[in-house]
């Protein structure tokens, strides 16, 4: 198989475009390349098919398009779901919702065969394809037909070895699910006749051209349905090249005009080839993202290659294969299967709770049963889902039994639970004068990448006293993180306290990408949430900036940071037991290493006034005194609303800007422009984020 990977990554090098979403062409050129001896007996069937449809063309196409047999034509259905963990590893509903579409299209029931322009509303073709979710696998045992596979293969190559699991082909429709393929491709197959091994004779996709719900939509869920199209032997409508709107091309059916091909939807360009002839841009083997239609002819076709030998297809719908696969009984004698996902997370504080939820396949279950151990209480145990209180550290199981009249399975889940007593319940501050070689009690070193790199204790600099603790990224190797975790904070119960810390960080390079950010969890470390992300250069600026020396703070270079004022960490704010961390990365992406982040003066206490909190945001006024317009000039670390009010010494409101979003950066607002306030004395009273402070300004 290496001319054909040779061959994809040919194509990706020339640069097609994303709209050429299908590579059924390429992928069975470099097929033929690699195995010259198949090509003329597959450009044999390819003419046959040709010549069978202009006959069936003469005859009306068999009643405009219906199929002879008695009823409809079922098709066993697999997913094999490739993934590592991400959105890939798409959910049950959408692979049947993408299921649901197939038989849709199909059939002619969408309803947007409405919008078919004039010229082709009485040439809309049913298939009569039904597609169904195989609940039998090949060794008779109950499935789904979901298969989900770990495996790095997700980012697709196209090896033979890539089609690991691929059930037989003259039974099942194999469609493979990933995160990447090279060159622009949404996905692609090969037609019946090609000679390619069964385990090939698949489709494979892009995770987000499945279905319209999850990672799919709505725009890119016919992909699936051109795709299934190419299997049952339908070229591009402009034949059998991946070039639309190149040259005028036939596909081989009488009742799709001769055409150029599309990549977008202009329906009144559409008389190209043929004067007067409309050409079939709603077509589902088009490139143009408006399909809505197969033709009487294509339907035909299509049907055709299911009643063919020709890679086993007229086997799928047969009744005994329909019954091997499970269609003709879904879920028959089948017990259910059953999995179980908490949310947010699998570890949780004591006496708190999590989401416990089933999911089931092979069959449904008439009935469920949770249980836990370690003391934990199952608030609903025989519902589908149901919340589950923690209360006692240590480790606890949860365990779901999903029953029907043939039998029962059960599934048990590992929950951490980790003390969720608080560890500050009051006012506190840590400046690390007393960690002369490690962080304080209560605080953790978290070191993911490699024991050595690590938050480390400095007497270099510091805020407060002597000591702070640094992130060394003059040691620390490119993309490696170091975490210094805090210990437990009640805010629920401290609702005036603020989180505030200092900081001083230089870049190394203009080009270095360090990465610091802040994080919350109400969950004892379950899960982590960004509240603070600024930009190195935001971080920098007003600080050490850019130097290439060791960087070692001077006094004027700390910057305080009010956690509390963060939009992002409201959430935290009614919560008895906030963990905080700070996370450092080194030079992301890069081969240099960086320069020291340092932190001191942690608070969780009241504010100690007006001075701290506008330092933080560099807050000035000026002039002051004035004699007409005066300006209020501050910076920002991040996105905030801001609001303000001009009020007397009585406290009326004089003038006041509602609340509007600021970008981060810096900001000038320029007051009494018009000079309507009188001399006197008047309060500037400014909120951030629901933080308020004011200034003082004199009117001459």
């Amino acid at each position: 198989m290496r001319k054909l990977i040779s061959s994809l990554a040919l194509f990706t090098g020339f640069g097609l475009s994303a709209q050429n979403f299908c590579h059924t062409t390429e992928m069975q050129n470099a097929w033929f390349s690699e195995h010259p001896e198949l090509r003329a007996a597959f450009d044999r069937h390819q003419q046959a098919a040709a010549e069978l449809d202009r006959e069936l063309f003469k005859n009306g196409y068999n009643l405009a398009g219906k199929s002879a047999a008695a009823g409809n034509y079922t098709i066993p259905v697999v997913f094999h779901i490739l993934h590592l963990g991400g959105t890939e590893n798409i959910s049950d509903a959408q692979v049947i919702d993408a299921v649901n579409i197939l038989t849709r299209d199909f059939n002619a029931t969408n309803a947007d065969t409405s919008d078919v322009v004039a010229q082709f509303k009485h040439f809309v073709g049913n298939a009569q394809f039904d597609f169904m979710l195989a609940t039998k696998d090949p060794n008779g045992n109950c499935t789904n037909g979901i298969i989900r596979h770990f495996d790095a293969n997700t980012d697709w190559s196209g090896s033979l070895s890539d089609y690991a699991y691929s059930w037989p082909s003259h039974r099942y429709l194999n469609i493979y699910v990933v995160r990447t393929m090279g060159g622009g491709a949404a996905g692609y197959t090969f037609l019946p006749g090609s000679g390619v091994p069964a385990a090939m004779d698949a489709i494979v996709i892009l995770n987000s051209y499945v279905g319209s719900i999850g990672s799919g939509s709505t725009y890119t869920s016919r992909a699936l349905t051109h795709e299934v199209g190419h299997w049952f032997n339908l070229p591009h409508v402009w034949g059998g090249t991946n070039q639309p709107g190149v040259a005028c091309g036939d596909d081989g059916v009488s009742d799709t005009p001769v055409t150029k091909g599309y990549s977008s939807c202009n329906l009144n360009n559409t008389n190209v080839c043929t004067p007067g002839v409309v050409e079939n841009i709603q077509n589902y083997m088009e490139y143009a993202y408006c399909q809505k239609m197969y033709t009487h002819g294509q339907a035909i076709r299509m049907q055709n290659a299911i009643n063919s030998a020709v890679a086993g297809r007229n086997n799928l719908s047969t009744a005994g294969n329909l019954s091997l696969t499970g269609i003709t009984s879904p879920g028959a004698g089948c017990i259910p299967g059953v999995d179980i996902l908490a949310t947010p997370s699998f570890t949780v504080c004591s006496g708190k709770t999590l989401t416990a939820q089933s999911f089931t396949f092979n069959a449904n279950p008439t009935s469920y049963s949770w249980t836990a151990d370690n003391s934990a209480t199952v608030i609903n145990p025989g519902a589908a889902s149901t919340p589950v209180l923690f209360n006692n550290p240590g480790i606890t199981h949860i365990i779901c039994t999903a029953a029907n009249i043939n039998g029962s399975s059960s599934k048990t889940l590992t929950i951490y639970v980790l003390n969720g007593a608080t560890q500050i319940s009051s006012s506190n501050t840590e400046s690390f004068e007393g960690s002369s070689v490690a962080p304080p009690v209560l605080w953790k070193v978290i070191s993911p990448t490699s024991p050595a790199e690590k938050w480390e204790v400095t007497n270099a600099a510091a805020a407060d006293g002597t000591i702070s603790m640094y992130a060394p990224g003059e040691i620390l190797n490119p993309n490696s993180i170091v975490i210094l975790e805090s210990p437990s904070y009640d805010f629920k119960h401290n609702q005036g306290l603020q989180f505030s810390f200092k900081y001083a960080y230089a870049k190394a390079a203009i080009d270095n990408n360090d990465i610091f950010k802040v994080q919350a969890s109400k969950n004892c470390g379950g899960d982590w949430t960004d509240v603070w992300t600024p930009t190195n250069s935001n971080l920098a600026a007003g600080s050490g900036e850019t130097t290439s020396d060791l960087y070692i703070p001077a006094s004027t270079h700390w910057k305080l940071k009010n956690l509390t004022q963060q939009p992002q960490f409201a959430p935290f704010l009614n919560e008895d037991n906030v963990l905080i961390r700070f996370y450092f990365q080194e030079n992301v992406g890069g081969i240099d290493f960086g320069n020291r982040f340092y932190l001191d003066n942690i608070r969780f206490a009241m504010p100690t006034g007006v001075n701290e909190l506008t330092r933080s945001i560099e807050l000035k006024l000026y002039p002051n005194p004035a004699h007409s317009a005066f300006n209020l000039s501050f910076r920002l670390s991040d996105a905030s609303k801001i609001k303000y009010q001009v009020c007397s010494v009585t406290g009326a409101v004089l003038m006041e800007e509602h609340e509007k979003n600021y970008a981060a950066g810096s900001h000038v607002i320029s007051i009494n422009s018009a000079s309507t306030l009188s001399a006197g004395i008047y309060f500037i009273n400014l909120e951030l984020n629901g933080v308020k402070m004011s200034r003082k300004v004199v009117v001459e």
